[in-house]
């Protein structure tokens, strides 16, 4: 494997690395320029994106050598927007050309590192993001030769507290108000060769402002603080809230509360009685540092929390990672670094699992649940959308649901009432009831498994834990959209020659092949040879006159040898084209060179007389030049009736 430039790309936290790769078409498409990170984490206090300019320190070490002996030493990568964090100048790392090695990344990045270790102050909140520690040191052994997907899972360092502020009648507003900590040990030292974290003695006396965002009736005040694990002088906090010359003061006096990587909140409601102020907290809510939206909470702040109203215990929609799910990887598929990863497809996303690697291999892999508190809960529903494709048979055997207390781990499995086709990947909505655990604190898990005979796509998003609901607190599944029309939409199935329900039969000239490696989702994707003639690859459909549809479809056109263009066609009862709509549905320019898969996108209304459509796209030689023999992709075709 030749030496490869590092690049990184995504939104935050489980970072998937893609080695650089020998292409067959010698074009240079994604990921063949280096290394390539896509990342997905737990939010951060700002928001579930880098902000632009954070930058990230990275090392990498020979397997087992420890970051004392690492050939990459704190490299810089600067942060986008947009998701992507690339190497600052002269920082580039690069893969060994065999061997195995071992990451080891954090933010912020600092230059101040002294025998690895790095300075810990949060006594500046003006930035919570800003001093937000995360760290990695989970990616070990990676084979530099073989290295395909590469997994870099960051958690939070630090601890969080939120304080969720109201007034009653007697205040006016809460704008102006800032709140001030006193008794946080505001100073420390992290390892970053084991992850440990010491607070510095005797720094526990300043008065540290709260980030304080100010709505006029409400007020949210957030903190990034050490966690008191690592520090023996934090034995109490005392906050002061000041609002128009008035101070209201609260002690938070069990301290233990904070740990790392958790987020502690309390809701505040602030008065003013018979002239002098008051402040009421209410008691802790520990969450992960995620934060998930809840139901209707009945708040006693002389008490406590009151059971009994309907509360949503986990909302994880999977739109920018993982979430707090954690990947329990059994047993590796043969040649794979994962099975679980975190997709994205037409803008929708999911946790995918797969174990097909240029074939069907053995595998299993759970995606876990944070712990789940339903001791306030007197009944419990989950629900989840899922689809699935090529799994085994019986379905269950291969993809199925088990729970367990956390208290004392024992995994049982329960009941999916609902399976897809097996066939497609539309979602489904699944419902089960939780209700015999409630009262106690519970995981539960997605067992996927193959086998070298069965390697199937397990998708999943939308899980959400509701107690106390309605009806045992089931929750009413979005409407979905309508089914693909196309039949093996993804060319995961083929024929010796074609894929499967696909033809080329009139324009011929053009080989086309099934690809397993340039893809844009599940295990294969279509690549098709430019040649002195049109070529082309379509699919006949049944629509109906007067309804409306979406066509969608990725291609890959990174070739100076080809161009592509799509070209579908109405076709009436007689055979015959009906051409009302061709300037719509009929391209007229073609493709340009990108690196990056494109989407094409298009709706229309079926003409009068329409019986079925033509699903066609095609593929040409340079228009200008002449030159043929290059490669174009396409992958996960679609066509939707929409009204």
């Amino acid at each position: 494997m030749k030496i490869s430039n590092l690049l990184y790309t995504g939104a935050l936290s489980t970072l998937a690395l893609m080695s650089c790769t020998n292409n067959d078409d010698h074009s240079d498409w994604y990921g063949s320029e280096g290394i390539v990170f896509t990342t997905t984490i737990q939010s951060r206090i700002s928001d579930n994106v880098w902000n632009a300019n954070d930058e990230v320190g990275i090392y990498m070490m020979n397997a087992g050598s420890g970051i004392e002996a690492a050939t990459a030493q704190n490299k810089k990568y600067i942060a986008q927007t947009n998701g992507t964090l690339t190497a600052a100048s002269g920082n580039g790392i690069y893969l060994p050309e065999s061997g195995s090695v071992d990451f080891i990344a954090y933010y912020p990045y600092t230059t101040n590192v002294s025998g690895n270790k790095i300075a810990i102050n949060v006594s500046d909140q003006s930035n919570p993001a800003a001093i937000d520690l995360i760290y990695s040191n989970g990616t070990k052994g990676v084979e530099a030769a073989t290295a395909t997907n590469i997994s870099l899972g960051f958690t939070h360092q630090l601890a969080k507290l939120t304080l969720n502020v109201t007034k009653d009648e007697t205040i006016e507003t809460l704008n102006g108000l800032n709140v001030n900590m006193k008794g946080i040990t505001t100073e420390g030292e992290f390892n970053l060769a084991d992850g440990t974290l010491a607070g510095t003695t005797g720094t526990n006396n300043k008065d540290v402002a709260m980030y304080v965002d100010a709505q006029g009736t409400t007020a949210t005040a957030t903190a990034i603080i050490l966690p008191t694990a690592a520090s023996t002088d934090q034995t109490s906090i005392n906050l002061t809230f000041n609002l128009n010359g008035q101070s209201f003061t609260h002690t938070i006096s069990d301290v233990s509360i904070f740990e790392k990587g958790t987020n502690v909140s309390f809701n505040a409601n602030l008065s003013i009685n018979n002239g002098k102020p008051v402040v009421s907290v209410g008691n802790a809510t520990i969450n992960d540092w995620v934060e998930k939206p809840g139901g209707d909470i009945n708040v006693d702040f002389d008490g406590g929390t009151q059971p009994g109203g309907e509360t949503v215990a986990l909302d994880e929609s999977f739109a920018t990672g993982q979430g707090n799910f954690t990947i329990e990887d059994k047993q590796l598929p043969e040649g794979g670094t994962y099975v679980w990863k975190h997709d994205t497809f037409n803008d929708d996303n999911y946790m995918k699992a797969s174990a097909y690697i240029g074939g069907a291999k053995a595998s299993e892999s759970w995606l876990v649940s944070p712990a789940i508190d339903l001791s306030q809960a007197t009944t419990a529903t989950l629900t989840f959308d899922h689809t699935h494709k090529f799994i085994g048979t019986p379905v269950e055997n291969f993809i199925s649901l088990w729970v367990t207390e956390t208290s004392a781990e024992n995994w049982q499995q329960l009941s999916i009432d609902k399976y897809g086709t097996n066939n497609d990947y539309t979602f489904v909505t699944s419902s089960v009831d939780l209700s015999a655990y409630a009262g106690k604190t519970i995981k539960f898990a997605f067992k996927y498994v193959s086998t070298t005979d069965a390697a199937g796509t397990w998708e999943i998003k939308n899980v959400k834990v509701v107690a106390n609901g309605e009806g045992g607190g089931t929750v009413d599944p979005e409407p979905g959209e309508g089914t693909n029309l196309l039949t093996n939409p993804g060319f995961e199935d083929w024929t010796s020659k074609l894929p499967t329900a696909w033809d080329n039969a009139t324009y011929n000239t053009g080989e086309i092949v099934k690809e397993t490696s340039i893809k844009h989702g599940g295990n294969n994707s279509l690549r098709q040879t430019s040649a002195s003639g049109t070529n082309k690859i379509q699919q006949e459909v049944a629509i109906t006159a007067g309804k409306k549809y979406r066509i969608s479809y990725w291609f890959l056109d990174n070739d100076t040898k080809a161009s592509s263009r799509y070209w579908f066609a109405m076709v009436g009862s007689d055979g015959k084209t009906i051409n009302d709509i061709n300037k719509q549905i009929q391209q007229s320019d073609y493709s340009a060179d990108n690196a990056e898969w494109q989407q094409v996108t298009i709706e229309f209304t079926a003409p009068a007389g329409t019986v079925k459509m033509r699903y066609e796209v095609r593929t040409y030689r340079n228009m200008d030049s002449n030159e043929a023999g290059g490669y174009i992709y396409y992958d996960d075709m679609e066509l939707v009736e929409i009204q």
